[in-house]
């Protein structure tokens, strides 16, 4: 009994400590907001938003039955949050890549707190939630963290190499 106290304890403290409150979510923005002013290097991801995606990735409005690609070229979607921790790591291998593969291949980052509507459209669950998308092929997506040898192999798997 004492064993089932204590983990609901536990619990509870992790819920209630993910950044869940408006208060959290607004105070962890300003951090985000004042540590990417103060950067002095040019991001190669764009943040994207729910009339982004329509517009520039994928139409479900209109063709909701059938993925029909919008993109120009291949895209890769990391949909984050930013009190998680495992969304933190992956970071710095996507802002590596898209500096590598910069006019071959789009990035963008959707923050699932902020596009609610769009990460439960596209079933997003659990995150990080990272999709590969191009012209004639299914989305396809990768849940969790992983290394960046995965992400490489993902992203030229989208460029045909």
């Amino acid at each position: 009994m004492k064993k089932l106290l204590v983990l609901s304890i536990v619990l509870s403290a992790l819920f209630f400590s993910c950044g869940n409150s408006d208060k959290n979510k607004e105070a962890k923005k300003q951090d985000i907001t004042v540590s990417e002013s103060t950067s002095n290097e040019k991001t190669f991801i764009k943040e994207m938003s729910y009339k982004d995606f329509v517009k520039n990735v994928w139409d479900f409005e209109t063709s909701a039955n059938e993925f029909v690609f919008n993109g120009s070229k291949p895209c890769v979607i990391d949909f984050y949050a930013t009190w998680c921790g495992p969304c933190k790591m992956i970071a710095p291998i996507m802002e590596k890549l898209a500096k590598e593969y910069d006019g071959k291949v789009d990035f963008y980052k959707v923050d699932c707190d902020q596009e609610m509507k769009l990460a439960t459209i596209l079933q997003v669950r659990n995150i990080p939630m990272v999709f590969f998308m191009k012209e004639g092929a299914q989305p396809e997506k990768s849940v969790g963290a992983k290394d960046e040898a995965y992400f490489r192999s993902q992203i030229n798997k989208l460029l045909g190499e």
